[in-house]
This record gives structure tokens, C-alpha cells and sequence, in this order.
């Protein structure tokens, strides 16, 4: 079973970027990790990058049939995902697109819609840097077949109607502040590229549906997400992952410390604060120890199968993690110091 995860692990990670986007946990936060951890430890992972399309990937939650694609004539993916709800498909290309290159990048755009409409698709998970399930770390099937973008040309195009209705790219809408104030806003993203201000249009879509859904209280970090990742690919240049995860970021942060903390905290006394505070003290050295965690299981697997020795030094190293952290870990995970010729085991 070692041996067949770690070949997988290599199949896969070259077609991964360098870094990726993903989280443990689907409704946790987006934080960015080197492929090779992030392939080990997340749950939900991106795919490509702002410049390289290698993967196209589609969610199906309408059913479970990891084989619907033979009835509709598209080739066999890459690696199927099962969910609790239904599959998710991923097909790596022979070639690579590049994705400053609007005919090629527009090619493929036409050929995921092409899937997403004959397989019954969410179509609120289209896009090429969207965070979709790891076929490492989830229930999954690989065939490690390639495929060209010729080989859906057989696909008919989806109608008008259905385009108009899944195109997030122009919306007039008044919105009601926090303040009380309106704004109405009106912009053609798909007319967007450098240069137009991509980045104030984003914000203020974004946070005045955040102020929507803070009222409502059904506002979550992981639904922002997801609609700046839809709404950033609608631009006619989708910005870097680096500038949406800033404006996340800052609306997500005003949202949580700011408009939840005032409404919850008008009703607490002082020393109800003081504790508030303090827990989310811990709570955040309880983050960094997780992340940290989680390179030290990584580098501790990709050790034990290359029978590389474990020593507390160079697991440190691997994981870019402290001495006494990667000590911490081994004692509490049972590790033992055998000897400095045999290194840690776990007995």
C-alpha cells in the first residue's frame, strides 16, 4: 500500500505547481503549502496555476456514478474522487495550456463547459484555480490516462440560456451597508483586464455580499472564498491567487473582528472579554502547532518510503519546522530514540 501511494505521489505531484492553495478541512481556511506537503496533508487542494492550466476538473453532486462519463462519450479521467454527495472528475492534459494566451485559454474555457453541461456539473465550480478534493488524501480511483482538449471536440455546446444563466460576469444589484447607506454597483468583469481596477471590483462585490450575509448570519470564510474564486475567473484577466487572497483577507478579517466581534461583544462585561481573548490566544498557537503537525507528517511519511533514517534534525529541516516541535511530535506520537545509528522508530 506504501509503495502504491508513493507512486501516485510522484505521478501526480508534476502536475501540480509548485505551491497550491488548500485546507484540511472544507469549510477551514485557504492557506498556501508546497505541493508536495499540501498533496500529503490537504483534504481540498487547487489545481493549476494563474499561469498553467495542466488539470481540468469538474463536481458532480447529483449523483455517485464514477463511470457516467463512458455514457456520454468523454474520455476516462485522469483520477475520480468520490464524495459524500457525489464525484468529482480530474483530467490531466498531454500539454499543458498556457494561460496568457487568450485562443488557448479560451479553448479550454469552452471545453469545461462542454463537460460541465453534459454531465449535469455544478456550475458553480467552474474555473481553472478552483480548490477541489485531493485524490491522495480522499476516497479516489487513478487510471494516469492523459487527454487532449480534442478529445471533447465530439461534445456539442451548451445553449445561450444555459451560458446567460451561469454567467457571473455582469450584475446590477443596491445593496444595504452596515451603515445603512446604498450602493449600487454595475461592472462587466469579462470587459475586465490589468489595469481596470480589477481589484476594487472584486472588493466591492465581495464585501457588500459578505455585509448581506453577516446580517443574515449565514456568512462563512469558505463560501468568500468561493465566490471570489468564481467572480476572479470571470475577468477577461483573472488576477493572481496572491491578490484575491489578500482581498479574502481583509473583508474575512473586517467580518469576523469587527462586525461579528462588536455585535457579540455589546453584550459581554469586561471580564467575559478578557477570556474571549485569551482563549483566541491559544487558539492561534493551536494553528501554527497544527500547520506544523502537518509538514512533520508529510516529510515523516515521504521518509519512511525512501527508508531514509528518522532523526529529530532532519525532519526539522524537511518540514521547515523547530527541533523541539519535531521532538514534541514524536514523543506524543509513541516515537522512541533508538540510537544514533537507527534514528527514531515507532516500536
Amino acid at each position: 500500500m506504501m509503495k502504491s501511494y508513493t507512486q501516485n505521489l510522484r505521478q501526480i505531484l508534476k502536475h501540480f505547481p509548485k505551491e497550491v492553495l488548500g485546507s484540511e478541512t472544507k469549510e477551514g481556511c485557504y492557506k498556501p503549502l508546497q505541493s508536495f506537503y499540501a498533496l500529503q496533508t490537504y483534504k481540498f487542494i487547487q489545481y493549476n496555476s494563474k499561469d498553467l492550466i495542466s488539470v481540468i476538473a469538474v463536481d458532480i453532486d447529483t449523483h455517485s456514478d464514477g463511470g457516467v462519463w463512458i455514457d456520454h462519450h468523454i474520455p476516462q479521467p485522469t483520477w475520480t474522487v468520490f464524495t459524500d454527495r457525489g464525484v468529482q472528475f480530474m483530467w490531466v492534459l498531454e500539454k499543458p495550456i498556457l494561460a496568457n494566451i487568450k485562443a488557448h485559454k479560451d479553448y479550454a474555457k469552452d471545453t469545461l463547459l462542454k463537460i460541465v453541461y453534459a454531465l449535469g456539473a455544478d456550475t458553480n465550480a467552474i474555473g481553472f484555480n478552483r480548490v477541489f478534493r485531493n485524490p491522495l488524501t480522499n476516497l479516489s480511483h487513478f487510471s494516469h490516462s492523459r487527454v487532449s482538449l480534442k478529445d471533447f471536440d465530439i461534445l456539442k455546446s451548451p445553449p445561450t440560456q444555459w451560458l446567460e444563466e451561469i454567467n457571473p460576469r455582469k450584475e446590477t444589484k443596491k445593496h444595504q451597508t452596515l451603515f445603512g447607506s446604498t450602493r449600487e454597483e454595475s461592472a462587466d468583469f469579462g470587459l475586465m483586464v490589468e489595469g481596470d481596477g480589477r481589484n476594487v471590483a472584486l472588493f466591492d462585490r465581495l464585501r457588500f455580499w459578505a455585509y448581506d450575509s453577516a446580517k443574515e448570519g449565514s456568512y462563512t470564510e469558505f463560501d468568500l472564498t468561493h465566490r471570489a474564486y468564481v467572480l476572479n475567473q470571470a475577468f477577461g484577466q483573472p488576477m493572481e491567487a496572491k491578490e484575491v487572497e489578500r482581498i479574502i483577507s481583509s473583508i474575512d478579517h473586517f467580518i469576523e473582528n469587527v462586525y461579528m466581534r462588536s455585535n457579540y461583544m455589546a453584550n459581554t462585561t469586561q471580564e467575559q472579554r478578557k477570556k474571549i481573548a485569551s482563549k483566541n490566544g491559544r487558539i492561534g498557537g493551536k494553528v501554527k502547532n497544527a500547520e506544523a503537525y502537518a509538514r512533520i507528517v508529510a516529510t515523516i511519511t515521504q521518509m519512511q518510503s525512501f527508508d531514509i533514517k528518522i532523526t529529530v534534525s532532519e525532519v526539522a529541516r524537511r518540514a521547515k519546522a523547530s527541533d523541539n516541535t519535531v521532538r514534541k511530535y514524536l514523543n506524543e506520537k509513541g516515537w522512541t530514540n533508538v540510537s544514533r545509528k537507527e534514528g527514531w522508530k515507532q516500536l
